[in-house]
This record gives C-alpha cells, structure tokens and sequence, in this order.
C-alpha cells in the first residue's frame, strides 16, 4: 500500500471564503416599470427554424418576488452573509433594507434572516411607492420626469461598507488607508449590485453616427455623471466590484447606459443586458451569487461587450466620443472655448485658431458592437497536379 502524501493538494480556488456583504441598489422609478411591463412582443421570422422564447413584459411585483428569492440565496450560501438593499426613485435614494425597529415574532419552521427580509423589504417597497404617489399628487406630478437618484444610492453604499470596515491602527496609532486587503479572514467581502431599469437614450442614426449623441448614459446620468465617476474610483480604490444588470433589453430601441457599463469595467464587476425574453432569476443565480473570490475559479465571468469610454461634455451634457478638456481642471467641452467656464482660466489667443479647425475636422470614432470572434483558418483550393502544402523553399513552423 502506497505511503499517504504529506502535501496536501493545492486546490486552484480558495478553501473557504470570508462572509460576503451584497449591497443591492434597485432602480424604482414609475416611468422606467411603466415601459417594461409594456414590452412590445416582436414578430416571428418564417425563416428561423428554431424561434427563440418570445419577449415577456416585466412588472415590479414579479422582479421584487425574483429579487427576494436571489437575495434568500445569497444569505443561505454562507453563514454571516448580510444583505442591504437601497432604492433608488425619481430624485431620492431611500433604505429598503435593513430597517431599525423592533425584531419580527420568529416563526417554527423558519429561517429567521428569511422571515426579516421577506417582510420587512415587503413592507419598505409598499410605504416606498405610497409615499412617493402622495408626494407626485401633492406637486401635481412636477418632478416624475427626475432621474433616479441612482448616484446618492451608490454614495449611501459606500458609506455604508466603509462604516464596516474601518482602516487598520498600527500601535502608534496612526491609521492606514484601506486597500480592500486585510489579514483578517473574517473581513466581509463587500460588493454592490445595481438593478438599473431607466433605459438610455433612444437609438437613431443621427445620434449614433455625429459628433455627439443626446444617448444617456442610464438612469440619468448625464448630470450625475461627475458624482457617479467619483463613486467608481472610489469603488476602484476600496477594491469593491460594482455589478450592474440592466433590465430594458435590446428590442426598446434604447442605448446601453454606458456609465454603469464603464463603472462595471473599471471596478472589475459584472455588466449583463437582460435580454427580454424572462428567466431574471436565472441570470441573477448565475451570474450574481457567486462572489468576487470565486468568480475566475473555479467559476467563470461571461463574455463582456466592448465597453464605450464616452465621457460627457460639461457644457451641454452630451455625449462626446471627442471633446476638449481644459489643462487645468481637467473638465469635458464639446467645443473649444476661450475661458473654461468652470475655473475661469483663459487659453492663449494663438491656439484658439488651431482648437477651431481642429473641431471643424473632428471625425467620429467607431465603436465596436462586442468582442471580436477568433480568427479561422482558410484552407487553400487544391489545383491539378498541386498539393496543398506549403510552397517549396517555405519554412514550416508547428504550433504545439
């Protein structure tokens, strides 16, 4: 009988992870559920053999019941995950979950993280949505076109996670900046996942081909696109992945939201466009509930699409794929301008000749659809009396 190893095998992916912490950012706006549970069935095509599942509209009730489930999930995975979960409504960025107040009655038979999540998220989204009727009766709907506060939600979020994981104290008691990194393995692993329902701008070929497009950039965030970069480089700093699904699908003729895009790839998350055709539960499972640790191993990401790296003009709030940025404030024109209308510096009177024909030559970039597809091999025709292997004198290298 062989002698036992001495070394345990090193397995590819970590032994046991640290409790996760999921904050969950629900995009809430009336507008935004009024278009996707009015989803416009597309035609069949007689030329596809196998036709696909048909598009379903989507109602609140029926994404909340999906969302619960996912979120149960995630605190059955591991004992000591918790959940927050943040709303994010036309202007207002409220707490859904956990709420202060007194401890629900357990009940026999029932997993008690369970039972304060279902009813107290429940009962949230109920006074949420009645108190948010009251207040557009009250203005007589004035404000129902706002963006959600998607932004403050995201603020609120990461003040919540640095709240929990304060910096460590060396024994002088100086205080270290927090790289997302700690010794300690008991450390949350915390990670934000926003649910963004407010389609982009609408997709037409004006915009798509000319200098600047009028396409948002999702959930409002043309104005909020500062104050959304400041929370991704936050993200960015703290280690912490920012993960979006975006619910309005391809068939709205509606853009991507190209900033949560660019959030996802800069923090390193996950950025999925629900395709329409149900299953909500099933992407949330698949793509969402494993966390950041185990995503490469022994899981793995999705295919992600080219990401657009459009910034947005401080002038007019378009959607530049070019633009002037002022040398000393570092802020976004659509335009050349003399002064910088935002820190007043004035730029020398000989440039602004060569910055005028510079943008009357401005020619819009191409931006890719999605990843390329790996190149094939072409097979050369044989010809009479030919074979088909390399011509003579031709070195012949052989990939292993």
């Amino acid at each position: 009988m062989p002698p036992a190893p001495t070394t345990a095998h090193k397995r590819p992916w970590p032994s046991s992870t640290p409790p996760a912490l999921l904050i969950a950012v629900v995009d809430l706006h009336p507008l935004a559920w009024s278009l996707l549970s009015n989803l416009q069935p597309i035609p069949s095509s007689p030329s596809h053999e196998k036709e696909k599942a048909p598009i379903a509209p989507l109602t609140l009730g029926e994404f909340a019941t999906n969302l619960m489930v996912f979120l149960n999930a995630h605190l059955a995975s591991r004992w000591g995950n918790e959940v927050v979960v943040y709303g994010a409504t036309a202007g207002k960025a409220v707490l859904l979950y956990p709420q202060p107040g007194e401890p629900s009655t357990p009940q026999p038979n029932f997993y008690q993280p369970f039972q304060m999540l279902d009813s107290r998220f429940e009962e949230q989204l109920k006074a949420v949505f009645a108190a948010e009727e009251e207040r557009l009766a009250e203005v007589e709907g004035k404000g129902l076109n706002d963006p959600p506060a998607l932004v403050s939600a995201l603020t609120k979020a990461l003040c919540y996670i640095n709240r929990l994981r304060p910096p460590e104290v060396h024994s002088t008691g100086m205080a270290i900046v927090d790289d997302g990194k700690s010794s300690n393995p008991e450390q949350p692993e915390s990670r934000i996942l926003v649910l963004n329902a407010t389609p982009g701008g609408a997709e037409d070929e004006a915009a798509l081909n000319g200098k600047t497009a009028k396409a948002s950039g999702g959930s409002g965030g043309q104005r909020g696109y500062v104050g959304l970069m400041n929370c991704v480089f936050a993200a960015q700093k703290a280690h912490i992945p920012i993960d979006v699904l975006t619910l309005p699908p391809e068939s709205t003729k509606t853009s991507p939201p190209i900033f949560l895009q660019q959030a996802a790839h800069l923090t390193g998350g996950i950025y999925w466009r629900w395709n329409g055709r149900g299953g909500i539960l099933q992407y949330l499972h698949s793509l969402y509930l494993p966390p950041p640790s185990l995503r490469k191993r022994p899981f793995t990401q999705p295919p992600q699409d080219a990401v657009d790296f459009r910034a947005v003009c401080f002038c007019h709030q378009d959607v530049v794929d070019v633009g002037f940025v002022c040398s000393v404030c570092l802020s976004i024109f659509c335009q050349p301008k003399p002064v910088c209308p935002m820190c007043k510096t004035k730029f020398p009177r000989n440039a602004w000749g060569t910055l005028k024909e510079l943008a009357a030559n401005v020619e819009p970039i191409p931006l890719p659809n999605t990843v390329p597809a790996p190149l094939q091999k072409k097979q050369r025709p044989a010809t009479n009396g030919a074979s088909n292997g390399p011509p003579p004198g031709a070195e012949v290298i052989e990939i292993l």
